[in-house]
């Protein structure tokens, strides 16, 4: 593994670079509006969604989306540097299975989202949750249904991707499970 992260993102090679803006089209889709993408990475999500902002705790994925004129700050899920119901939409793109502390990070989520805003969560399958040795905790769907509903989210839809089925995600690493929710109620 590359220790820049940055790097490891760029140098994926143009295949899995093609399917990862392929695999993207669906989230752009999902949602409308304001988008914030916690985790942005390199800024893939960015380029495909226009009215969007992007995060990441990784300084020199911050500054690749900024040399490409991509809007990206360097920030953390803990802390977002945003006004209260700023967000129409939240994109965290494998990040979830990072953090090691959910809950708080998704309560700061809720302030930033504005009430009926939509929430987008990607997570890996197991075989992809094991290729990482900076993954905390392992998602099943409805760990994170139940998590949700505790911070005011509805409408949780769940599915596997791009192979719809569960133990998928025990052989490709690249099968994920993908959440959408939606904020009803921003009490705790």
């Amino acid at each position: 593994m590359k220790t820049d992260y940055a790097s490891y993102l760029r140098d994926r090679g143009p295949v899995r670079l093609l399917l990862r803006r392929l695999f993207l089209l669906p989230v752009k889709r999902y949602f409308r509006g304001k988008v914030l993408d916690i985790g942005a990475g390199i800024g893939e999500f960015l380029d495909c969604y226009p009215d969007s902002i992007g995060i990441d705790r990784d300084y020199a994925a911050v500054a690749y989306c900024h040399a490409r004129g991509v809007r990206c700050i360097q920030a953390d899920a803990y802390l977002l540097p945003f006004r209260s119901d700023s967000f129409d939409g939240v994109l965290l793109n494998n990040v979830l299975e990072h953090l090691e502390c959910p809950a708080d990070a998704l309560s700061e989520i809720m302030r930033v989202l504005k009430k009926g805003g939509r929430l987008m969560i990607e997570i890996p399958g197991k075989k992809g949750f094991h290729h990482d040795e900076t993954h905390v905790r392992f998602w099943v769907r409805n760990d994170i249904a139940d998590l949700l509903k505790l911070h005011g989210f509805l409408d949780i839809k769940t599915h596997y991707f791009p192979i719809p089925c569960e133990k998928a995600g025990d052989i490709f690493a690249h099968n994920k499970l993908r959440v959408c929710a939606v904020l009803v109620t921003k009490e705790q």
